[in-house]
């Protein structure tokens, strides 16, 4: 899946409601907006703490938080739900750390240079694996209609691999023990992909990250 930074602490690993989730996302758009007001003089780590402190307590008594590990759980789906749902965020947090892996970010799709077979040998699944940002290996294995992913610490997500026309793909997500997935991402979100190259075995891959927004990473096989 996507790059994602991770800044805050660990703390409880899910107790969000659904309808939490709608007020989470509601609320990240105004943290969005506040970002996107702020100087350019001030400095990205800067930017992250004003945003949280501005937004945050007056978050935290309209949910009426009755515990720390409560406030703690609301502040870390935050922090990956601004993330997924605000470029000027993501880019603000990729900006603090170095790239250790192959991810890209294009204004648009990339060229395609895929042949028929290429994508149905593809489509056959199998054994993979690709970087995180911070050059993390993250291994994935598809088969059975399904794309699971295992992360260094044995972690594992699981989503719903559904193959679409012209080279494309969509990620359904179904669960996640891995703490970022599990903050990133709600049951039956939707993640859409292509394959725009295949060289050496390994595949060139696609994710609108945000609206007009696309990364683009190596997908390796395991041979």
């Amino acid at each position: 899946m996507k790059k994602f930074i991770l800044f805050l602490l660990c703390f409880s690993w899910n107790l969000v409601s659904s309808q939490t989730i709608q007020q989470i996302d509601s609320v990240a758009v105004k943290m969005c907006e506040s970002l996107a007001s702020m100087s350019n003089d001030i400095k990205d780590d800067a930017k992250t703490k004003m945003i949280f402190q501005k937004h945050l307590p007056d978050f935290y008594d309209k949910l009426k938080i009755t515990s720390q590990e409560i406030a703690d759980s609301v502040s870390r789906k935050l922090f990956y739900r601004l993330q997924r749902n605000c470029k000027l965020f993501s880019d603000l947090q990729a900006n603090l750390k170095v790239n250790k892996s192959d991810w890209q970010t294009l204004s648009q799709k990339p060229i395609v240079n895929l042949s028929k077979r290429q994508w149905k040998i593809f489509l056959k699944g199998g054994d993979f694996y690709y970087k995180e940002y911070d050059g993390k290996i993250v291994s994935v294995k598809i088969e059975s209609g399904f794309w699971i992913e295992q992360f260094e610490d044995n972690t594992t997500s699981q989503l719903r691999f559904l193959p679409k026309k012209n080279n494309e793909f969509s990620l359904q997500f179904i669960t996640s023990n891995n703490d970022i997935r599990a903050n990133l991402s709600v049951k039956d979100e939707y993640y859409n992909y292509g394959v725009y190259f295949f060289e050496n075995g390994n595949y060139g891959i696609w994710i609108e990250a945000q609206r007009g927004v696309i990364d683009t990473f190596i997908l390796y096989s395991i041979k």
